[in-house]
């Protein structure tokens, strides 16, 4: 029998660091001649890119799990001003308008 382990907020603090640190360390080797130019550097960004994806590839699910929450999140906030902007404007445009003076025809007719 399995259980459902709900991950901490530590580690998905964790996991979001590691994806991140993956992401920037892949995207300095994909991006140039590094090498030539920096040959510590682009020797630590394989490094970090190495522990990062060691890091992040066993935690999958959570990291999966945490963007869905984000995502969710952000629709709900985003849903929330809709309706609030909605609600705003239908408070501001109300059928029954007050007229200046008298709204007969028979005025302007003279």
């Amino acid at each position: 029998m399995t259980t459902n382990h709900t991950p901490t907020a530590r580690e998905r603090a964790a996991t979001m660091l590691s994806a991140a640190t993956a992401l920037a360390a892949g995207t300095y080797i994909a991006c140039g001649d590094g090498f030539t130019w920096d040959p510590t550097a682009y020797t630590i960004a394989w490094l970090l890119l190495i522990c990062a994806l060691a890091a992040t590839i066993p935690q999958a699910d959570t990291l999966i799990d945490t963007i869905a929450c984000a995502i969710r999140l952000v629709v709900r906030i985003l849903r929330h001003a809709r309706h609030a902007l909605h609600a705003a404007a239908s408070r501001r445009h109300t059928t029954a308008r007050a007229t200046r003076g008298p709204a007969t025809t028979a005025i302007h007719a003279k």
